[in-house]
């Protein structure tokens, strides 16, 4: 199913959901040095203490994609800046860092996790030479939970979809799922595609197996959820000037990332959906190091 926010359905609630922006978050840190090594994948609690409080000062309100369907439903206004803010692989450091700063600024997050229990850090990361990094237990996902913030399915073990066989696709998606739903006793109903690497047939597993919203990373169409199921998103990199900051919030940013996108596309001759962004000297972009070109 594809949404046309443009056009305001009569069952919506109030609110224009085009004014959504969708940030990315993967690890916030205490140590500046990490956040200076791996701006791709860190940024420094005090750098997100101060992102968090310029959200504040705009005037933007933190919402969850579970809000956006209440929208969708007609019980549930959007406020007037709505921004979801959203953080991959659920790092022990969310809970320890980036939580502590949410809950002092009322503001609530969506976590995408890996379901297998067995995975306790990043292993899928040494391949790209990233330090390993603890993710949180499940005590602490339900913490998080009952505080207001959304769990959503990162897949069982973090690998490249489109490259699996379809039975292995179809059990990271759909059994991922219903282990959070049996850890949180409640529906789970977004997913977030490992590296951004995704294509029709894995987005149509998504669809699927029960999820009602998905998200991409450096690909989808630049306004919100006009595709559900590859919902683009800004990363934000550690070191970001204020100014920076500013215009992926307050200007039609996605469609620069749109543009680059569709030309990279077009360069490469199509295929699978990629994580990788435009190259940057320092910057990792979470991409697969034995394949720097999957896209």
């Amino acid at each position: 199913m594809e949404l046309n926010p443009s056009e305001h359905h009569e069952q919506w609630g109030e609110g224009n959901p085009q004014k959504i922006k969708v940030l990315m978050y993967h690890r916030v840190v205490n140590a500046v040095n990490v956040s200076y090594a791996y701006p791709g994948m860190c940024i420094s609690t005090q750098e997100f203490h101060n992102q968090m409080s310029m959200l504040e000062r705009w005037g933007f309100t933190s919402i969850t994609f579970e809000d956006y369907r209440l929208f969708l439903r007609g019980e549930l206004n959007l406020p007037k800046k709505p921004v979801i803010l959203t953080f991959d692989d659920a790092y022990l450091d969310f809970h320890e860092n980036a939580f502590p700063v949410l809950e002092e600024f009322g503001m609530r997050s969506v976590v995408f996790c890996v379901a297998d229990k067995k995975l306790s850090a990043n292993f899928w990361d040494k391949s790209n030479g990233l330090p390993l990094a603890p993710l949180m237990n499940e005590q602490q996902l339900l913490e998080l939970h009952a505080a207001g913030h959304e769990i959503g399915s990162h897949s069982l073990t973090h690998p490249i979809l489109p490259r699996l066989v379809r039975e292995k696709a179809w059990d990271e998606i759909y059994r991922s799922r219903m282990m959070l739903e049996i850890l949180l006793n409640a529906p789970v109903k977004t997913f977030a595609f490992p590296y951004g690497n995704l294509n029709d047939a894995t987005k149509k597993m998504v669809q699927d197996a029960g999820y009602e919203t998905a998200c991409a990373t450096f690909s989808g169409p630049p306004k919100f959820a006009s595709d559900p199921f590859e919902i683009r998103r800004t990363l934000i990199q550690g070191n970001l000037s204020p100014l920076h900051f500013a215009l992926m919030l307050f200007t039609p940013y996605e469609y620069v990332g749109w543009l680059r996108w569709k030309l990279k596309k077009l360069f490469r001759g199509g295929g699978a959906a990629s994580a990788k962004p435009p190259a940057s000297p320092g910057i990792s972009s979470h991409e697969p190091a034995h394949d720097p070109a999957a896209h």
